[in-house]
């Protein structure tokens, strides 16, 4: 009966798992389903030529599905730490995170001068940030395709014998694809200027000024901001309408920021879609001290900084107006 019993949970494994390699120790206790699922995104993913810092959030999704009893003779102190034990099949361990640059697929627009990262633990549900020195050259522009390798090893099976345990580990690879986007010299369409006044722990108003440099007409544009931890917004794009050669519109997004968020630049991104194109404009941010201003001074120069790029827009299309009617008395 008990043949029987063991054969029929390899059947149901087998199963389960379908091409997944299933390994057993003689004397197992337990067996569980599970195993780490690795994934990458782009933390400021909208970058500028020359030399940045990109951070990558490398987390761990994958779960423990189930954890099946299979031989439940012998002690139960070394059962209980072998079910303990096979919890962990989730788990990344020693994990080695290589980013590649484009030298052998865009002519090298982006050059990574960081080694691989290393990360000794990633548990199920946790997350990690990762940093890497890169450079993108002056004439970069558009999204690129970095790939990101990633070597790690992952408990397979657990054997407990006289309260020891015996875990043994696979070594595994992952070839994830990160994306970034290198806003070049000759976008037209350009962040003027930014007020904010964020700080850790708190949720406050951000403005920006966008204009359009380039010398065509925009139509339904609109603006939304990317963000990543310890930043976060919520809401729908923000509409800009059509955008006319040379002008200028204010736009403004609520944006929180987590409470451990440390004092220090941050690079975020605004992606404006437009009829004829679609494009992410960088933009960075330093948090504020928290403090009695913090809470009031946002607001109040915030409108201040309203009211004097509104009058800038009413002075430039006034003079633009001039500038008309002057040409037309000449002639």
């Amino acid at each position: 009966m008990k043949l029987l019993h063991i054969i029929s949970i390899l059947l149901l494994l087998a199963g389960t798992v379908q091409a997944e390699d299933i390994i057993f120790f003689a004397d197992d206790h337990y067996k569980s389903l599970g195993r780490p699922e690795l994934t990458a995104g782009v933390a400021n993913p909208a970058l500028v030529p020359g030399d940045s810092i990109l951070r990558i959030n490398l987390a761990n999704i994958g779960e423990l599905k189930e954890l099946m009893p299979i031989n439940e003779s012998g002690s139960n102190e070394d059962i209980l730490r072998e079910m303990r034990a096979e919890m962990q099949s989730s788990d990344a361990l020693n994990i080695d995170a290589a980013l590649a640059g484009t030298e052998t697929l865009q002519a090298g627009a982006i050059k990574v001068t960081t080694g691989p990262q290393h990360i000794k633990i990633l548990p199920a549900g946790g997350a990690a940030m990762l940093q890497f020195n890169i450079t993108a050259k002056m004439n970069a522009s558009g999204w690129y395709r970095l790939p990101l390798t990633v070597d790690y090893e992952r408990q397979v099976d657990v054997s407990v014998k006289s309260s020891e345990v015996f875990p043994l580990y696979e070594a595994e690879r992952q070839n994830l694809t990160c994306m970034v986007f290198v806003a070049g010299n000759n976008d037209s369409l350009r962040i003027s200027g930014i007020k904010s006044e964020l700080y850790a722990g708190g949720s406050e108003i951000l403005r920006m000024a966008i204009s359009n440099d380039g010398a065509t007409l925009l139509h339904n544009c609109s603006a939304r901001l990317l963000t990543a931890p310890p930043f976060y917004t919520e809401g729908p794009d923000t509409m800009l309408g059509d955008l006319a050669p040379g002008s200028l519109a204010v736009i403004s997004f609520t944006v929180g920021v987590d409470g451990n968020a440390g004092r220090q630049d941050y690079q975020l991104g605004c992606e404006i879609d437009c009829q004829e194109k679609s494009i992410i404009v960088p933009l960075q941010i330093s948090l504020a001290r928290a403090g009695v201003l913090g809470n009031y001074a946002g607001p109040v120069l915030g409108s201040l900084a309203i009211a004097g790029l509104a009058a800038f827009l009413i002075w430039k299309r006034g003079d633009q107006l001039f500038s008309r009617k002057r040409r037309r008395r000449q002639k």
